[in-house]
C-alpha cells in the first residue's frame, strides 16, 4: 500500500503505511531503504531520513561502492540540510577515494558524479549558484568527459536557467570570476556535446526532425549569460 501512495507522490501517506508496518519489517534492509526515501522526499525530515540511510552505509563500509548512489547522494544532502557539513564532506571524500581505487582496477563508477550533481543542485536551489554550479561542473569533469549526456545535462540547464532568471530579475549578482567559470564550463559542454542529444524521447514521443543537442543548448545558455553579465556591468 505504501507503494501506491509513493507512486502518487503522497509521501505523508506512504510514511503512515511504513510506520504501521515498522513492528514487523523494520529489520528488513529494503524496508529501511524505502522508508528513508519516503522521509527524504518530504523535504523537512532530513534528520529522520539520515537515520535510515546511515546503517545502510555503515553495513557496506568496506565497499561503499556497493551502496546505491542515490542513498549516498541523499545522505549527503540530509547532512547538509541538518548543518552537518563535515560529515557530508567526509562521506564525499570516502566515495571519491573508493571510486579512484575501483577506477585503478578498471571498473567505472559514477557514484561521485551523482553525489556532486545532487549536492550542486541543492545549493543552486538555495540560490548559492557559485558553489552549486562549481559542484556540477566538477561532477561532469568540466563538461569535457563521458559523463555529459542527456540525463546529467538536465541538471546543468535547470540550474543555469535558474541563475539566468535570477540575474534577469536582478535578484542574483554573481562575481566576475564565477561568471567566467560558468562560461568556460558551458563552452566545454558546447564543444563536447555538439552531437549529443539534449533530450531523451520515449518510444511514443514524436521526435523532431532535427533534435536539439547539448552543444546547441549550451551555446544558447552561454550567450544569454554573456548578455546578462554585460547588462549588469
Amino acid at each position: 500500500r505504501a507503494w501506491i501512495y509513493r507512486r502518487d507522490d503522497d509521501f505523508v501517506g506512504a510514511e503512515r503505511e511504513f510506520r504501521a508496518s515498522a513492528e514487523f519489517c523494520s529489520e528488513n534492509s529494503v524496508w529501511r531503504l524505502n522508508a528513508g526515501h519516503v522521509l527524504f522526499m518530504q523535504g523537512d525530515k532530513y534528520k529522520e531520513s539520515a537515520a535510515f540511510y546511515e546503517p545502510i552505509v555503515r553495513q557496506h563500509n568496506d565497499d561503499i561502492m556497493s551502496v546505491p548512489a542515490a542513498v549516498l547522494a541523499n545522505l549527503c544532502v540530509s547532512y547538509i540540510m541538518t548543518f552537518q557539513n563535515e560529515e557530508a564532506e567526509e562521506l564525499m571524500r570516502k566515495v571519491e577515494k573508493a571510486e579512484e581505487l575501483k577506477g585503478n582496477m578498471g571498473k567505472q563508477y559514477h557514484h561521485l558524479c551523482i553525489v556532486n550533481l545532487v549536492v550542486g543542485t541543492l545549493y543552486c536551489a538555495k540560490s548559492n549558484y557559485e558553489f552549486g554550479l562549481s559542484r556540477i561542473a566538477h561532477a561532469l569533469d568540466g563538461g569535457n568527459g563521458a559523463r555529459l549526456y542527456a540525463d546529467t545535462w538536465l541538471h546543468v540547464k535547470r540550474c543555469v536557467l535558474g541563475l539566468l532568471t535570477g540575474m534577469a530579475k536582478q535578484n542574483i549578482i554573481l562575481p566576475y570570476p564565477a561568471v567566467q567559470e560558468v562560461l568556460n564550463f558551458l563552452k566545454s559542454c558546447e564543444v563536447y556535446g555538439l552531437f549529443t542529444p539534449a533530450n531523451i524521447y520515449a518510444a511514443t514521443d514524436e521526435v523532431p526532425a532535427e533534435p536539439l543537442t547539448i552543444g546547441l543548448e549550451a551555446r544558447k545558455l552561454r550567450l544569454l549569460l554573456i548578455k546578462l553579465s554585460e547588462y549588469e556591468q
